[in-house]
């Protein structure tokens, strides 16, 4: 089943990572409305805290991690009795002390790191079927040790290039959504589905050379299934047709082209797989909503920006 659910993990986009640092002292807490296409990620450094989200209460402990995969509503305090009916009174005197970090005027006891990962999700509509809350603990201790290791790396290295911090961010938040898939709280229908490992195998293959013309046949021939069999599973796994997976995996990986190279777009239209470069633009526009060439210059705008800010702060 291991292969299965991190393969379904993949195909949550991840479009952008925000890391913030904190250190709090005294009282301190806050409310947090729902989040559209976003994942929210608490991590206790030092110190800790209590989450509340859908009449769950998590102690979050140094170490540890609470992934919240839809940032639901929820709350956020250092202990149950802190009171969050007057925002005024909780946070005192907070205010910036570097990029992408913040401090009250107490003495810190707890430092926290928030994450934030900007999602595309359409092609994981079991997305809506994970718990509100996950809760990384010692008793996962590779995972999280990974998880603190990485993301000390994601907020402490300012200097990490865009492109790389969004790789960081998309691998560390594709572990994160594998770890809420393994959830026992997640209510996924046909788990029979997770378990198709010859089908998770098969579509391991696809995503690594989306850009194939990849024949029902031959995969499910691999698969030791017929074509009917292998596209029906394969589907059950996926929540969406094989052939609309593919065509957004070309299209998530031309977007990484244009966004960091500086390939012409008849050569990134060829590396995905589409033989007409209009074809290819066609397509591009209907999933982003821009052009190839408007996608590219909007990377660019946004890299400039980061990187403005970075040297500035």
């Amino acid at each position: 089943m291991s292969a299965a659910f991190d393969e379904l993990a993949r195909s949550v986009v991840v479009r952008e990572t925000e890391v913030m640092r904190f250190a709090l002292g005294e009282r301190w807490g806050k409310r947090r409305p729902a989040q559209r296409a976003s994942a929210r990620v608490y991590a206790a450094l030092g110190g800790g805290g209590w989450v509340d989200v859908a009449r769950r209460r998590l102690a979050l402990g140094a170490g540890e991690l609470v992934f919240l995969p839809r940032a639901d509503e929820h709350a956020i305090r250092d202990r149950p009795s802190t009171s969050l009916d007057h925002p005024e009174a909780v946070c005192r005197g907070m205010h910036a002390v570097g990029e992408g970090a913040a401090a009250t005027a107490a003495a810190p006891e707890t430092h926290l790191v928030i994450v934030d990962l900007h999602l595309d999700a359409a092609g994981a509509p079991w997305l809506a079927l994970l718990p509100p809350a996950v809760h990384v603990t010692g008793e996962t201790p590779g995972l999280a040790r990974w998880l603190n290791e990485t993301l000390a790396l994601l907020a402490g290295a300012p200097d990490l290039s865009p492109a790389l911090r969004r790789s960081v961010g998309e691998t560390w938040g594709h572990a994160l959504f594998a770890s809420a898939l393994r959830d026992p709280a997640a209510s996924l229908p046909r788990r029979e589905a997770l378990r198709d490992e010859p089908i998770a195998a098969a579509l391991a293959r696809v995503r690594a050379a989306p850009e194939r013309a990849w024949e029902l046949a031959e995969l499910a021939r691999h698969a030791g299934l017929s074509r009917s069999a292998f596209a029906a599973r394969a589907t059950a796994l996926l929540g969406e047709p094989l052939g609309h997976h593919v065509r957004r995996l070309r299209l998530e990986r031309a977007a990484v082209l244009l966004g960091e190279t500086t390939l012409p777009v008849k050569v990134v239209a060829a590396r995905v797989g589409y033989d007409s470069e209009p074809a290819f633009a066609r397509a591009f526009a209907r999933a982003h909503g821009v052009s190839p060439i408007g996608y590219r210059q909007a990377r660019r705008r946004e890299d400039g920006a980061l990187a403005e800010g970075r040297a500035g702060g």
